[in-house]
């Protein structure tokens, strides 16, 4: 037998989805506490192992076809500021560029936190400015060249920073992305005189207009580049040793995988890979279920993200705003805020209100009904006062929750301080944390021109499937699905990906364009394209190309990214008339009827394409249904606390391993499964498709 493999290392847990020859889906999971994040996919390998009937993660990697991957440690790196000491060389002149930004210093700050005039200071940069040089060099804005790159003004530069120990070396000139003729000299300056040092080149890894944001993207490589390879470098060893022969492809950002010596380059693509592998996921089931329209919602330990999926198409943002720093480097479309299991409760000392994250537990000390050191009340800690997990079947009975310790830490934390008991101090906790949910999926939705109503939400993540039916009712969503694999849906993602790269060139062109111009851009970027997938192993009927633009009306500062059909085939000039009118449609769209600005005329920015290595994807096989009520499956009943009674209320329990497509059964109801509990409310109905998703109708 072979297999497929994904590894998803999560904030709390690390989650394995293995999938057979037969198209047979085995999960694994473990907690994400190893030191060692190759340990820590091993774990969760080793447990995935045992459930498919190997002996332990040896006998699995011997027989493993494809490994992909997904970690959080170029996150956390960034978040805890634990990446390289890391130099930047910039062209003379430019050298407070990271530090003056763009003036928006609200950037990525949260309404409430924009209020507060204290919040209004610009980010730390990841460069201090002692740790910047400035060297003699001039390329204009055409690509010629005015000042040559002073050589040995430019070693002294190099061996400054050495001398102060930065241990990586950022590098970015002045229209480089026109001519990189010098940020190339200065490269292998740096290769003679120390070869070990990392560094990252701006024409490398973000060819693109914006002086201060592709500064910025190019620290953060820099910056974060050293552990990620170090990290992927001893991670391929590990898994080789363990039997691995083909190389662990690494899941990036904007939703494709890479091979580990093209992760390595571009460390920085691996930054909410985790949450793009769910984004992938669910587009991919969605393809199975019919359904193309998805509000994709992953709520974990730490935090709840939403993303959407529109005809079948995933969003994406060329944009993102990173710890309040604007990066150009494509990745999905994903908001998130600190709403997961274990988001601490807590009163706020000012107002003694209750309030719920954005501090979490994570997994070490973790939520107080771990029992590993937590001592706050957390999410899931409300979620157990209320009797909708199991204390003797979390993680399918491997481990034991505190119950009797979890309510004496909601009363003394919480309930006493408000009056209340500590069951109405559970429910307030469980409805804020809902809120919270509700209102960001409305800003992923109403604030950008969608009507959530058209959408189905997916649940997914560990404690998604808790909370789905609550904040999908409060948007008048109709449908939920929790997948099969809803708490390892990261690594369901990641074994229904393709090899994906993606490249680009800013040239500032106004409408009408040259098609020449435009073609001949492509022409080169393709060329990139299909050298890098014939050296992935791919033959060019294995590769799909998409070409597109960022656009936007002349004088304005809102872009528009607007694909062109797929092909290679050189573009005519009606294509480009019928993109022209295709960015007015997008526009307003996502603008507003008439908002756009035709009389100011258009302009082209930038060139972007697209080439995918086609994989194979797993077979997943659908099953004969079969319409019971689920009597067999049927484990007993327990009481559950529910809104609409505002009591706890004997409630059937299923056991999800019994239950079998074609099932259905009205609420209120839980289903449990070894790695996650499913909540259907008074007044819903679930059913399990073919597939093995519960799908759960809300207000039938």
């Amino acid at each position: 037998m072979n297999y497929v493999v994904g590894v998803d290392i999560g904030g709390t847990f690390t989650d394995c989805v293995v999938v057979d020859e037969g198209g047979k889906v085995t999960i694994g999971k473990s907690l994400s506490t190893p030191a060692d994040f190759a340990q820590r996919a091993l774990n969760a390998a080793n447990d995935a192992a045992q459930n498919v009937g190997l002996k332990n993660s040896d006998e699995l990697l011997s027989a493993t076809q494809l490994f992909f991957h997904a970690c959080t440690i170029g996150d956390n790196t960034l978040i805890t500021r634990a990446g390289a000491k890391t130099g930047l060389i910039l062209t003379k002149g430019f050298g407070d560029t990271l530090h003056m930004m763009r003036g928006k210093i609200a950037e990525g700050l949260t309404e409430n936190e924009i209020a507060h005039r204290s919040a209004l200071d610009k980010p730390e940069p990841f460069v201090p400015r002692k740790l910047v040089e400035e060297v003699p060099e001039r390329i204009d804005y055409k690509g010629k060249e005015l000042i040559r790159l002073d050589v040995e003004a430019a070693e002294q530069a190099i061996d400054r920073l050495v001398s102060k120990g930065v241990e990586s070396i950022a590098v970015c000139f002045l229209w480089s992305i026109i001519n990189d003729g010098h940020e190339r000299q200065l490269a292998e300056l740096l290769k003679k005189k120390y070869p070990e040092l990392f560094f990252t080149l701006s024409s490398e890894v973000t060819p693109y207009l914006g002086e201060y944001e592709r500064s910025a993207t190019t620290v953060f490589n820099a910056y974060i580049g050293p552990k990620i390879s170090s990290y992927l470098k001893n991670l391929q060893r590990t898994l080789h040793s363990k039997g691995l022969k083909r190389e662990p492809l690494i899941m990036q950002a904007y939703g494709g995988v890479l091979g580990i010596a093209a992760t390595c380059k571009n460390a920085f693509g691996i930054i909410e890979s985790g949450p793009a592998a769910g984004i992938v996921g669910t587009r991919f089931l969605g393809e199975h279920i019919g359904e193309k329209n998805i509000l994709a919602t992953d709520m974990g330990g730490t935090t709840f993200k939403v993303s959407v999926v529109r005809d079948g198409v995933i969003e994406r943002d060329y944009k993102p705003v990173i710890l309040r720093h604007s990066i150009l480097s494509t990745k999905i479309w994903v908001e998130s805020i600190g709403a997961g299991g274990g988001s601490i409760a807590w009163i706020d000392p000012d107002t003694g209100l209750l309030k719920v994250g954005p501090q979490g537990a994570g997994a070490s000390p973790g939520p107080v009904c771990y029992d590993v050191g937590g001592t706050e009340p957390t999410v899931s800690d409300a979620d157990l006062v209320l009797g909708y997990l199991n204390e003797n079947y979390f993680l399918g009975g491997r481990m034991r929750l505190k119950k009797a310790k979890t309510i004496e830490a909601v009363r003394q934390k919480i309930a006493k301080l408000l009056k209340m008991t500590e069951v109405e101090a559970a429910s307030g906790i469980y409805r804020i944390a809902n809120s919270h949910m509700s209102d960001l999926i409305r800003k992923a939705t109403v604030e950008k021109g969608h009507d959530p109503r058209n959408f189905v939400l997916f649940a997914f993540g560990g404690a998604a499937p808790v909370h789905a039916s609550r904040y999908a009712a409060e948007l008048g969503i109709r449908q939920v699905v929790v997948p099969l694999t809803a708490s390892v849906h990261g690594a369901t993602g990641l074994i229904s990906s393709d090899v994906v790269y993606e490249y680009g060139k800013s040239d500032h062109m106004v409408v009408p364009v040259d098609t020449t111009r435009v073609n001949d851009n492509f022409s080169g970027l393709l060329e990139r394209a299909l050298s890098d997938l014939r050296a992935a192993g791919f033959e060019e009927n294995d590769v799909v190309v998409n070409r597109s633009v960022d656009m936007r009306y002349r004088y304005q500062v809102h872009e528009l990214n607007v694909p062109f059909p797929a092909g290679t085939t050189a573009i005519t000039a009606k294509e480009m008339e019928g993109l022209y009118t295709l960015f007015d449609d997008l526009y307003e769209k996502a603008f507003g009827q008439g908002s756009g600005y035709r009389e100011a005329g258009k302009e082209i920015l930038t060139l972007r394409l697209t080439a995918t290595g086609l994989l194979k994807k797993p077979d997943i096989k659908a099953e004969r249904v079969q319409r019971s009520d689920g009597a067999l499956a049927l484990k007993g009943q327990r009481d559950v606390y529910f809104e609409e009674e505002h009591k706890f209320v004997s409630t059937r329990v299923y056991d999800f391993t019994k239950l079998h497509p074609g099932v259905e059964f009205d609420g209120p109801a839980i289903i449990e499964s070894p790695v996650t509990t499913i909540v259907v409310n008074p007044n819903d109905r679930a059913v399990m498709d073919e597939y093995f998703n519960i799908r759960i109708h809300l207000g039938v």
